[in-house]
C-alpha cells in the first residue's frame, strides 16, 4: 500500500536572476512539488523544482544516486528542459536506504554554507558529476536541498569566486530559495535549490514509525538542535550587478546549462 503526501507550491523569487539591463525573467523558482511514498516498507521522497531560466535551458540528463557505501542505486537526479524556458530539477531517493549514513556538517561544492541548512548536522549524498543532495530531518523539520555544478557558470566563478546568492522566500507553507554559488575552480559553480517543506511533509515522524533504528535515533536527536537559517545570502551590490550582467549574457546566448 502506498501513502502519498503531496502538495504543489508556487514560489516566486523576485531577486534571483533579476536582470537590471535586460528582459530576462526574474521569477526563477516557479514551482515545488514534494512527495513521499512507501514502497515495500521503504520510504521514497521526491523533490521537483520548476525553474524559469529565460532563454537558457538545462541540458537534459539523468544521473543515478548511489549509496555512499557500496554504490547501490538508491534514486535518481533528473534535469529536464521544457517549453517557454521552464526547466525542472528533480531528485528521488530511497530515504530508508540512508538509515546507516551518519549525519554531519556539510557545504555547497564551493565550500560555502548551504542556504537554510547552514551548520546543521544533515545527511549529505554526493551524486555523479559533482552534484549533492542535502537532507535535514527531525520530528518537526524536513528540509531538502540539491546543488548542481553547471559548466557554463565556471566563467562566472573565475570573475566572482566564493559567491553565494540565495534570496529566501516565504510562501506560507514552504520557505525556499534558488540561487547561484561560485568558486574559482571548475565544478564549484552552479545552481542550488533548498526548501523547508516541514508543513508539507513530516518525514521525521514517518521514519520513526517505519525506518531502521539509526535514522529514527538521529532524527530524534536532531529535534533539540536543528534550527534552520532563514537569512538570505548575497554579495555586495557591485558583485550582484556583475552577476546580473554575466547571467544576462548567457541568457542572450541561449546557453545550455550542462552538468559538469
Amino acid at each position: 500500500m502506498k501513502n502519498f503526501f503531496f502538495r504543489t507550491i508556487t514560489l516566486v523569487v523576485l531577486a534571483l536572476f533579476a536582470i537590471s539591463c535586460g528582459n530576462a525573467p526574474s521569477n526563477v523558482l516557479t514551482g515545488v512539488k514534494v512527495e513521499t511514498q512507501t514502497i515495500n516498507n521503504d520510504i521514497w521522497m521526491s523533490f521537483a523544482a520548476d525553474l524559469n531560466l529565460g532563454a537558457m535551458q538545462f541540458g537534459s540528463i539523468s544521473v543515478p544516486v548511489l549509496h555512499p557505501r557500496g554504490q547501490t542505486p538508491i534514486g535518481q537526479l533528473d534535469l529536464t528542459s521544457g517549453l517557454g524556458g521552464v526547466n525542472q530539477l528533480k531528485i528521488s531517493v530511497n530515504v530508508s536506504e540512508l538509515a546507516d549514513v551518519q549525519t554531519a556538517s556539510t557545504t555547497l561544492p564551493n565550500g560555502n554554507m548551504v542556504p537554510l541548512i547552514a551548520n546543521n548536522q544533515v545527511i549529505a549524498v554526493n551524486v555523479g558529476k559533482g552534484a549533492r543532495i542535502y537532507l535535514a530531518l527531525s520530528e518537526k523539520v524536513t528540509a531538502i536541498g540539491v546543488a548542481v555544478p553547471i559548466s557554463a557558470f565556471d566563467s562566472i566563478g573565475r570573475s566572482l569566486p566564493g559567491l553565494n546568492f540565495f534570496p529566501i522566500v516565504n510562501t506560507g507553507d514552504v520557505i525556499g530559495t534558488a540561487g547561484v554559488f561560485t568558486g574559482m575552480n571548475p565544478g564549484q559553480n552552479g545552481i542550488a535549490v533548498v526548501a523547508d517543506v516541514s508543513k508539507v511533509v513530516n518525514l521525521g515522524k514517518l521514519l520513526n514509525s517505519s525506518a531502521p533504528a539509526m535514522m529514527a535515533i538521529q532524527a530524534e536527536e536532531a529535534q533539540n538542535y536543528l534550527k534552520l537559517d532563514y537569512r538570505s545570502q548575497s554579495g555586495s551590490s557591485a558583485q550582484k550587478a556583475k552577476l546580473d550582467q554575466m547571467i544576462f549574457d548567457l541568457h542572450k546566448k541561449r546557453a545550455v546549462l550542462k552538468m559538469r
